[in-house]
């Protein structure tokens, strides 16, 4: 079974990882930790490997390892949901882990934000949400 878990360094991504690790050690799969970015404007910051988020994205990639569980880190760039949709069909993984960023007031039934409506909404696999 191979997961997709998308973090963005927020609070939420904690929770994400925590969840993601669960779901990947009682199911034995392989994870893909991926972090997406819009595409500079300005191309004199092309070196990905230095950039705080890849860094980030390794140690908490790591921090799974550690954990037993198999582990890829994916940067990209790109539009966000579109980005994260075609590297999940191309890995062909079974599921799709984010978080949920919405401020919906209380009259709200479901509180998402834009990237993970998209997700939901747009994605053939199955997405799971993590609540904030």
């Amino acid at each position: 079974m191979k997961i997709l878990a998308s973090v963005d360094f927020s609070t939420t991504s904690e929770s994400i990882l925590k969840v993601t690790k669960t779901y990947a050690q009682k199911l034995g799969a392989e994870v893909f930790l991926i972090h997406t970015e819009p595409v500079p404007t300005d191309r004199s910051d092309e070196d990905y490997d230095i950039k705080p988020e890849s860094m980030r994205l390794r140690r908490d990639a790591l921090s799974l390892e550690k954990a037993g569980v198999k582990t890829t880190p994916v940067f990209l760039q790109g539009p966000t949901c579109e980005t994260i949709l075609s590297e999940a069909l191309r890995l062909k993984v079974d599921l799709i882990i984010t978080g949920a960023h919405g401020h919906g007031g209380a009259n709200c039934k479901v509180s998402l934000g834009h990237i993970s409506e998209c997700i939901l909404f747009g994605s053939k696999i199955p997405v799971l949400v993590v609540p904030v």
